[in-house]
This record gives C-alpha cells, structure tokens and sequence, in this order.
C-alpha cells in the first residue's frame, strides 16, 4: 500500500515538472494547421511511462531540430517537406498529413522515407541519433497545443490509443517551437 501511495506521489510530481498533462482547459486553442509549421526543437522523449532528455547519455554539440516547411512534396497535396538537424547529421524528407482534427489538434501523419548525411560522430551521439530517426520513422499521431508556460509544443510519435490502465503512454517526441 505504501509503494503504491509512493509511486502516485512520485508520478503526480513528475507530471507537475513538465507540461505534457492533456488538461485542455490549460492549454490555448491553436486555430488552425499553419502552426505545425515552422522550427521545433526537441525538448524530451516519452518512451511508455517516462519523460528523457534527447539524448539521455551525453551532452549535445547543438540541439536537434525539425522544420516543418509551407513547401509540398512534389505531386502531393498533403506531405510538407521537413528538414533539420540531429545528433550528428542533417535529415530531409516530408511529413504527410492523413487527418487533422481543429478542435482537439491532433491529427495522423506519417513521415516519408528519411534521408540524411554520412557524417560519423561520437558512438554516444550515433545512438542517440538513431533512436531519434527509428521515433521520427515511427510517428502515426501528432499534437499540437499551447501549454500554461505560453509555449507552444508538438508531440509527434505513436500515441496510446486504448484507454486501459498501463504503463504504456506511448512513444513520442516532444518539441517546443522556436
């Protein structure tokens, strides 16, 4: 009983730390999809039932970045081309958007075949790199919100989709825009 008050204790406090709660009565209401556009730098990484740093075992030369662009891939109506920096290289490729829903702001989206430089760094910072792309390739949902810090932030990953009780809350990045 007093592991389990524990852990509530340590849960509710660690939530408090960063803004990631869905309480959308804090949040502001972002009026349309032109705010996913622009440059997000990644802040944290949800991985099931907790929150890292980007990369949780060394220190960044430079933050990792995504920008979202106002240009179409060629041919579509629904893939933005996105471009940025990571741990070690730089990476393109589009951010194709399946549904978008105003009032709850989130959508689906899935990102099209990455592609990036060769350039090799420091093993720590290779790591952290690929598990930066394996989310990245990974993403179904996206969110974006204005939080009580006045910030804007977008989570894009693989959200939890059941409402069953796990550990489980999915697995996402999670980028402040700058």
């Amino acid at each position: 009983m007093k592991i389990g008050l524990l852990f509530l204790l340590i849960m509710a406090v660690s939530n408090a730390c960063h803004p990631i709660e869905n309480d959308a009565a804090a949040k502001g209401n972002i009026s349309n999809l032109d705010s996913l556009k622009g440059t997000w730098t990644l802040k944290y990484v949800f991985l099931g039932d907790v929150i890292d740093q980007p990369c949780s075992s060394s220190k960044m030369p430079h933050p990792i970045n995504l920008n979202i662009t106002n240009q179409l891939v060629d041919n579509t109506s629904d893939t933005y081309v996105i471009n940025g920096q990571s741990a070690v290289n730089s990476i393109f490729g589009g951010l194709k958007i399946l549904s978008f829903d105003e009032k709850t702001q989130i959508g689906k989206a899935t990102i099209t075949p990455l592609g990036s430089t060769k350039m090799a760094g420091p093993e720590d910072l290779m790591n952290c790199e690929l598990r930066y792309f394996t989310l990245l390739n990974a993403t179904k949902d996206f969110k974006i919100f204005q939080d009580t810090d006045g910030k804007t932030y977008l989570h894009l990953g693989d959200f939890k989709t059941d409402n069953q009780p796990s550990r489980n809350g999915g697995m996402y990045l999670i980028y402040t825009k700058n």
